[in-house]
């Protein structure tokens, strides 16, 4: 420990400099984890879960239960990195004892790695069996936490880490003793004697390349061929992936093929944001479903889904460079999009990124934008809720009447026709 630290004021000047630095609740325990300052003093708790512990005693619960095993040359305990089944993280630090100091705990936290919606918070209330009626007073809690994304959190640890022992620390080592993992829970011979079972009653896994012919004609775009390819698929060659059930089996195979086609889509040339959303939309709709027919027919949908938007949507005339800039775009239309922010994403001299993206795509960029935006306002005519000035704003237009005349420049009709024209086809 350092020098300093064998003052008094010491560790108290450690938590105030990190609370001061990250704006997250500092908690100083001493050796028989009493609380001894607690900055800010005023902070919204979490709220009360019946018969169950509250944040602290659950955070040194897991500090009693986890302590880090150490090399004979360590000094000091490593942070221990935490996240609890309510997404809160917390970092807590153990206090080497010396002459000046009996030890102790630094607890940093809690905060989150991203913000809690509302439907979110609803879930893990149902996940938890937590009545609905305590929802406002959960997202009031949520609110209350400071959000530092999950390699702010870790230099934080590795500063703490620093204040308290004057030694350098790496993220690896980091991560490294905050990550214990239990180890499986094998019955009887485990894997062993279940890859001698199966090769025993010649009862394989499907042959590598088979995967790899299917999710090829995703990539291609190629829906027949990618039906072809499922239809050969031997059904007795899929692996068992829940013991309990097979309803769920079946659910745990669709996802993890749902990922494959994800991938392969965008190795296709599909925007990456798309692929993620029908990845989302699709593990949903199956996460939902009661029974096996239901879940091999809304797999055999995702995947056509991907077959489709990838024949749809293929990038593949355009260069790395071309096909960068119009999946920045496609992300983020909903922002402000200028030429030299796309040449710095791009690595290139703005003049030459407009010359070689016109040379592609027969669009100068801000043209490009201007029709892209117009799709999107397509889009949104179409769904409720949403009036035509919304809609102008959300998509940097200056002002209703400008976005009008762009409108009819693409489609030959005002937002309004466009959509009273939708709503009758509806």
């Amino acid at each position: 420990m350092l020098n300093y630290l064998k003052e008094a004021d010491g560790i108290p000047y450690i938590c105030r400099l990190l609370y001061e630095a990250y704006r997250i609740q500092v908690t100083w325990l001493d050796a028989e984890d009493n609380i001894r300052l607690t900055l800010p003093a005023l902070v919204e708790g979490r709220p009360a879960k019946p018969g169950s512990k509250g944040l602290l005693e659950e955070i040194m619960d897991v500090v009693r239960s986890n302590r880090i095993s150490q090399s004979t040359e360590a000094h000091s305990p490593l942070p221990l990195v935490h996240t609890t089944g309510f997404l809160e993280n917390c970092l807590l630090l153990r206090l080497p004892a010396d002459g000046a100091h009996s030890g102790g705990t630094i607890l940093l936290g809690p905060s989150l790695s991203a913000p809690i919606t509302e439907e979110m918070a609803a879930s893990l209330l149902c996940d938890y069996n937590l009545p609905q009626s305590q929802l406002e007073s959960w997202l009031r809690y949520y609110r209350s936490l400071p959000v530092l994304n999950r390699m702010r959190w870790y230099h934080a640890a590795l500063l703490l880490y620093t204040l308290i022992t004057g030694q350098a620390l790496s993220v690896t080592d980091l991560l490294l003793a905050s990550a214990i993992p239990e180890p499986a829970v094998h019955p009887g011979d485990g894997p062993d004697l279940d890859l001698s079972y199966r090769r025993e009653n010649v009862w394989l896994h499907h042959d590598p390349m088979l995967e790899r012919e299917m999710f090829r004609h995703i990539a291609s775009g190629d829906k027949a061929g990618l039906l072809r390819a499922q239809a050969a698929f031997p059904e007795e060659s899929f692996g068992l992936l829940s013991k309990k059930s097979q309803l769920r089996s079946k659910k745990n195979l669709a996802v993890s093929s749902i990922t494959l086609a994800t991938r392969a889509a965008i190795e296709g040339g599909l925007f990456w944001e798309i692929a993620y959303t029908l990845s989302d939309f699709h593990i949903q709709h199956i996460e939902e479903l009661k029974d096996i027919p239901a879940v091999d027919r809304a797999l055999n949908a995702a995947l056509c889904d991907f077959a489709d938007h990838v024949r749809d949507n293929r990038r593949s005339k355009l260069s790395r460079t071309g096909a960068l800039c119009q999946n920045y775009i496609f992300n983020h239309l909903y922002e402000e999009l200028s030429l030299s922010r796309l040449a710095e994403i791009a690595g290139l001299n703005a003049s030459y990124l407009s010359q070689l993206f016109k040379k592609e795509t027969g669009l100068a960029i801000s043209d490009y934008i201007q029709r892209e935006r117009i799709e999107e306002a397509k889009r949104l005519t179409e769904l409720p809720g949403i009036t035509l000035s919304e809609i102008a704003t959300r998509l940097h237009f200056n002002d209703q009447s400008y976005f009008t005349k762009v409108f009819k420049k693409y489609t030959g009709k005002t937002p309004r026709q466009y959509r009273q024209e939708k709503g009758n086809l509806l």
